[in-house]
């Protein structure tokens, strides 16, 4: 990489064409209303310092501390600039938030935006709107207004943003989450990151049905939904969640997976079992030799020990009968 100047900002060829002012990058915080917080690459870092900063970062003032600006774009930029050197770094003031809301979306690369990234821009522009309106559908049509999203969609994502903070680490592409909050959703499900990650349509149909649930239910229903790998049967599992609060989340996840015949089955669990290399290599050989899947056979033997157990206590009763 490039060495920068000690003061890349004193160079007019490293900044853009226009912009307000050069304010000290500890003068500047990122914003509570950007939608983005991932890290620059090193691409970028590589950019800035050999080529400077081509667009300024849009910030408005916060409303209670003087000489302190929110960062609404322009994050990665500035993470990149500080640590090439820079100690100023161009801006475009936006005294009014939904200003600098509207202009973030209009100089963001906004194809780069995920789903989550949009709602919780969407999820602003609402918190920013003043209306005296408590429908959910006028709110959203008055954000869709303000944006290139449609009112379904608007409301979908504030929707499922209200949904406990745990429950966003399962979306799809929801924030990473910290240790706390995986450890706590494995009070849930003990496998829940070997599984898939929650779809947006199932998220959506838990959110608008939360308010007559318990947190704890909501993300216990949440947890356990990434388990469905086809949407509708994930959505089935939620409704009845919802609808039967008191009745265990596994026995309803077994009644959507199995069917009216779900009382039948037993869910063999996940249990590792310790095992020398020796033996390991003897039952993988024996699946070879059986042309079956580990799966499979032991499918087979539990069959084969409920039948036994079955004769067994036949018998048992028969003698008694006998006595």
């Amino acid at each position: 990489m490039s060495q920068a100047p000690s003061n890349p900002a004193t160079n007019r060829e490293l900044l853009p064409d226009t912009y307000d002012e050069l304010l000290p990058v500890d003068h500047l915080i990122h914003g509570e209303h950007n939608p983005r917080r991932v890290r620059p690459s090193e691409t970028l870092k590589q950019s800035i310092a050999g080529f400077g900063i081509n667009k300024p970062l849009i910030v408005r003032p916060d409303p209670d501390e003087d000489d302190v600006y929110h960062i609404t774009d322009g994050w990665q930029r500035y993470q990149a600039a500080v640590s090439c050197g820079w100690e100023q770094l161009p801006v475009r003031i936006y005294e009014d938030t939904l200003d600098a809301l509207e202009a973030t979306e209009m100089e963001s690369i906004v194809r780069e935006w995920s789903t989550y990234e949009w709602a919780q821009y969407c999820r602003s522009l609402a918190d920013e709107i003043e209306t005296g309106v408590e429908s959910k559908i006028e709110r959203a049509r008055q954000v869709a207004a303000r944006t290139s999203r449609d009112a379904n969609t608007v409301r979908r994502y504030i929707d499922v943003l209200s949904l406990p903070d745990e429950v966003h680490v399962l979306l799809s592409d929801g924030p990473d989450g910290t240790d706390q909050q995986w450890s706590a959703l494995k009070n849930y499900n003990e496998d829940v990151r070997q599984y898939g990650d929650l779809q947006w349509r199932v998220a959506d149909r838990l959110a608008r049905n939360q308010s007559d649930l318990s947190t704890k239910r909501v993300i216990e229903i949440a947890a356990t939904a990434v388990e469905f790998q086809a949407v509708e049967q994930a959505i089935e599992f939620v409704d009845l969640a919802v609808a039967n609060p008191e009745t265990r989340v596994d026995m309803l996840h077994r009644k959507v997976l199995f069917g009216e015949d779900y009382d039948q089955y037993l869910v063999i669990p996940r249990i590792p079992v310790q095992l020398s290399t020796a033996e390991k290599r003897a039952i993988m050989d024996y699946c070879h030799e059986q042309r079956k899947p580990l799966s499979k056979i032991i499918s087979e033997n539990i069959t084969s020990l409920a039948s036994e157990l079955m004769d067994s206590e036949g018998d048992q009763v028969r003698g008694d009968e006998d006595d």
